[in-house]
């Protein structure tokens, strides 16, 4: 990047949202982490703070608005601009032999208000922010079970939909947003060795990154609004 920016990043406390906030800091940007787990949080926080990393640290359940509204109050007192958001937060609770027959709606439920109405909630309270930046980034983290052309990779019905939902949101925001200096895209980052994607996949973390961090820093004329990326090229939806 040529200019520091200043970054939100939800679930930035691990897996995948830790990585992007520790390389994306080292290159002197400033990362609002914002952290569901505190007390985790706070070990993580300091531990980038002695490390000299410019981070500021958000605590709220994003599956909880009015948590957001209440990270969003101090977020507009402290910066007058932010240049990306990447919502990265996500859950997947529905168990491998779940089918939509044996879905309880308290797994649907805690799905969708984390994985797609804090996503949407988190740009909603971002975007005054984002279009105050010379040029503002959405990119909303996806999955390969949120395709709708590939054969599927699994059951797992409330955490696949809910990422169809997010492809959705994608496109639905770069239309809204298409004659202001916002672009959104949606990533899905591979099966990744987190605690989401448990221990046999095939992906380190630093592989898992790759796409994300590349979509945050690249030129905004290398990408091609409302898409959905892997491996830094758009695939279908």
């Amino acid at each position: 990047m040529s200019n520091k920016k200043t970054i939100i990043i939800t679930g930035a406390n691990r897996g995948l949202g830790l990585a992007l906030t520790e390389k994306l800091a080292a290159e002197g940007n400033t990362i609002i982490m914002v952290c569901r787990d505190s007390e985790n949080a706070r070990k993580v926080f300091k531990s980038l703070q002695s490390a000299g990393l410019s981070v500021v640290i958000k605590y709220a359940d994003i599956a909880i608005p009015q948590q957001i509204d209440t990270i969003f109050e101090s977020i507009y007192n402290e910066f007058k601009s932010v240049d990306v958001l990447i919502n990265n937060a996500a859950i997947n609770i529905d168990g491998e032999k779940t089918s939509l027959e044996t879905l309880s709606l308290e797994t649907i439920e805690k799905t969708f208000n984390t994985n797609i109405i804090g996503s949407m909630w988190m740009s909603k309270k971002a975007l005054p922010l984002l279009k105050n930046a010379a040029e503002g980034r959405i990119i909303n983290f996806s999955s390969g079970l949120g395709h709708l052309t590939v054969p599927r990779m699994g059951p797992f019905p409330a955490y696949s939909i809910s990422k169809t939902a997010v492809n959705s949101l994608t496109h639905y925001l770069a239309e809204e947003l298409k004659d202001t200096n916002i672009s959104v895209v949606s990533v899905d980052p591979g099966w990744v060795r987190t605690d989401l994607g448990g221990p046999n996949a095939p992906l380190a973390i630093e592989e898992g990154i790759d796409t994300p961090y590349w979509l945050a820093t690249v030129e905004k004329d290398k990408l091609e609004n409302g898409k959905f990326y892997k491996e830094k090229s758009v695939i279908t939806w």
